[in-house]
């Protein structure tokens, strides 16, 4: 039959404290302490890992605003190479013109040199030419000084006629 034997559990119930006294002190400290351990090593991990994303998202910004600052910065510099240039252009434009000014006042002086040279010129054969006709119709010489100044009284009076 089934018969409770007491002192057999009480002795089973000590042996079992016993027991699990031992566990705790040999077992269950170091396991906790080892769990512990690993928790705060996994809490530092993530403190790091937090850490460094805060500093990544700090330098993220920094460069951004590097980046931003260059931006600007070669924008200005682009401006001002097209002020430059500008400029520069206006510059070449006004002193072609004034070349070009220059140049058409010394044609306009060449033009009026050779003109007047020109005219000069055909007053001398006109006068010549003028003097051989009057040999030819007279038969005689006439005075060439009395026909020059005829001739120039003619020419200025035309050229005075053209000024008016």
């Amino acid at each position: 039959m089934l018969t409770i034997d007491i002192p057999l559990i009480v002795a089973q119930l000590i042996t079992f404290l016993i027991g699990l006294f031992l566990l705790w002190l040999i077992a269950y400290k170091p396991l906790t302490a080892m769990f512990q351990a690993r928790i705060d090593k996994i809490r530092g991990d993530l403190k790091a890992a937090d850490d460094a994303r805060l500093d990544m998202e700090a330098k993220k910004k920094a460069y951004d605003e590097q980046m931003a600052a260059l931006a600007n910065q070669s924008q200005e510099l682009l401006r001002q190479a097209t002020r430059e240039g500008v400029v520069l252009r206006e510059e070449i434009v006004r002193a072609a013109r004034e070349q070009s000014e220059t140049l058409i006042k010394r044609a306009a002086e060449v033009i009026a040199l050779e003109k007047d040279k020109a005219l000069k010129e055909l007053r001398l054969e006109v006068v010549d030419l003028s003097l051989h006709v009057t040999e030819k119709v007279v038969g005689r010489l006439v005075d060439p000084a009395l026909q020059r100044r005829v001739v120039d009284k003619v020419f200025a009076e035309l050229e005075d006629k053209k000024k008016a």
